[in-house]
């Protein structure tokens, strides 16, 4: 084997080495958390075991847990918990929690996108990694109200008019009710079979109409009261009701 052909086979060789040593560095390397994703419910708040999986020579740790808003990495609060292991790998668990209270005063401020952060360092370096929380996407709706509560209508006077109120207990979400019943009891007497979609903050109106000769045969049969519900459901099936009471004369 002549000379130029046994360096030209050391040089790749090498390459190889320091390629395959450079991956092994890279692997030892690696921080995971789950859930990555988390899902808040902003009328309950958050609280969860989460699981950091770290792969770093020599051990890391971690001194401690920081809610950042992800849009500008401004720092929302601190979490004062050590997180360490020695060896080459480690699986840390804790306990992350958000209350309710947070979350709506993040949310005012503006705060959209939570991220809850560790940074591990070690001998190999550092390394980190967050949990996402979408504040905008943890709202649900939290009360429906129909204003005014109580109306008239006679048999001459069909039509009634009425707002419906939705609030949500985070950010702004919206609704649909599919249909309005009239409702003696539990009995449905007639049905308003349009669909309306509201959104929090934002009264909805609506105008109905009672059919001819209803509110005179109702009136026969001894009934003066009747109530008109909808419910409303949100995207995440949470589910609110409210009702006008509707006082019958002739």
């Amino acid at each position: 084997m002549n000379k130029q052909l046994l360096l030209t086979i050391l040089g790749i060789a090498a390459i190889a080495w320091a390629l395959v040593f450079n991956a092994k560095v890279t692997a030892q390397q690696i921080v995971t958390v789950d859930p990555g994703d988390a899902w808040l419910n902003a009328s309950e708040g958050y609280q969860e075991k989460v699981t950091w999986r770290i792969a770093s020579k020599g051990g890391a740790a971690s001194p401690r847990g920081v809610f950042v808003n992800l849009d500008n990495n401004e720092e929302l609060a601190v979490v004062d918990q050590i997180l360490e292991f020695s060896g080459d790998s480690g699986q840390l668990t804790e306990i992350v929690q958000i209350s309710p209270v947070q979350a709506r005063s993040w949310h005012q401020k503006g705060v959209r996108r939570v991220g809850y952060r560790r940074v591990f360092a070690g001998p190999a370096g550092s390394l980190s990694n967050h949990i996402l929380f979408d504040l905008d996407s943890s709202g649900r709706l939290a009360q429906v109200e129909a204003s005014p509560p109580s109306q008239t209508v006679s048999g001459k006077s069909r039509q009634m008019m009425m707002a419906w109120n939705l609030d949500s207990d985070l950010g702004d979400i919206s609704a649909t009710s599919t249909s309005g019943q009239f409702l003696v009891g539990d009995t449905v007497i007639y049905e308003v079979s349009e669909a309306v979609t509201a959104q929090a903050g934002k009264p909805l109106r609506e105008t109905v109409e009672l059919p001819p000769g209803l509110v005179r045969s109702l009136l026969a049969q001894g009934i003066s009261e009747v109530r008109y519900t909808r419910t409303f459901v949100d995207e995440k099936d949470t589910r609110r009701s409210a009702s006008v009471q509707v006082q019958l004369k002739e």
